[in-house]
């Protein structure tokens, strides 16, 4: 009993923390021996005290971090840092896991299929190709959060720019600089933002009711010399995500 009331004390002390604020949303709390050592207790029962934080859905674990406050709001996605041309946040996977951490949420996994097809008519458009004899590398995402697919993310390059390069590969890769290798430089991006149903393609990848709505963002990036030489389409449900700009003065 004594252990049992001690480990109801200290999830209520962490439990107030998180709901008057003290501990925000991606705050890291104590670890079990800080826990242990703060309440003179095993850290056996530290961890049964945060485990039941874990069960009520307010923290969730990160592998070599620790214990985080789950956050209940929407999550922002940083339009204007992510994917950006200068290529200093927010591109590598470990940046966009630590955003998404400190925004109090799980980053849970990153799917990768990569494929050799005829451009559909939009993208044709956009990098200047004819869909009936031209061929694009895409490279598709789909990001999970909270365990949830959360964003649909596929990059489309012509086959002759990134053939040869890691951009062409079935495996994920960290580099940001392979365009720039290749003599395509990207130095400029157009956003388009769009506000749709689903298809039913979109519905089975995120896993989402047909009833709900999406937002299409489409980044087109492009040479000095005003070449495009990539199309992202991004597919984010209409209830799970607030983009987000800064735009300088």
């Amino acid at each position: 009993m004594a252990n049992e009331s001690i480990t109801q004390r200290i999830s209520t002390d962490l439990r107030t923390q998180i709901h008057d604020g003290s501990l925000g949303p991606g705050a890291l709390l104590p670890s079990e021996p800080e826990l242990a050592r703060e309440y003179n207790v095993s850290r056996q029962t530290a961890r049964s005290a945060l485990q039941a934080l874990e069960q009520e859905g307010l923290v969730i674990v990160r592998p070599r971090r620790g214990r985080v406050v789950r956050s209940n709001q929407r999550l922002r996605w940083h339009l204007s840092e992510f994917e950006r041309p200068d290529h200093t946040v927010l591109t590598t996977s470990d940046a966009w896991e630590t955003d998404i951490e400190g925004q109090g949420h799980d980053p849970t996994r990153q799917d990768l299929q990569v494929e050799r097809i005829s451009p559909p008519d939009s993208i044709a458009t956009r990098l200047n190709l004819d869909p009936r004899t031209d061929v694009v590398v895409v490279r598709r995402h789909v990001r999970y959060i909270d365990g949830k697919p959360a964003i649909i993310s596929d990059d489309y390059f012509d086959e002759r720019i990134v053939e040869g390069t890691e951009l062409a590969e079935p495996e994920d890769t960290t580099r940001e600089n392979i365009l720039a290798e290749a003599g395509y430089e990207q130095v400029y991006d157009i956003d388009e933002i769009i506000t749709r149903m689903p298809t039913p393609a979109e519905v089975e990848r995120l896993s989402i009711s047909t009833g709900t709505p999406v937002a299409e963002h489409i980044r087109t990036g492009y040479t000095a010399t005003d070449r495009p030489v990539r199309v992202m389409v991004s597919t984010i449900p209409g209830d799970t995500l607030i983009l987000q700009y800064t735009i300088p003065t």
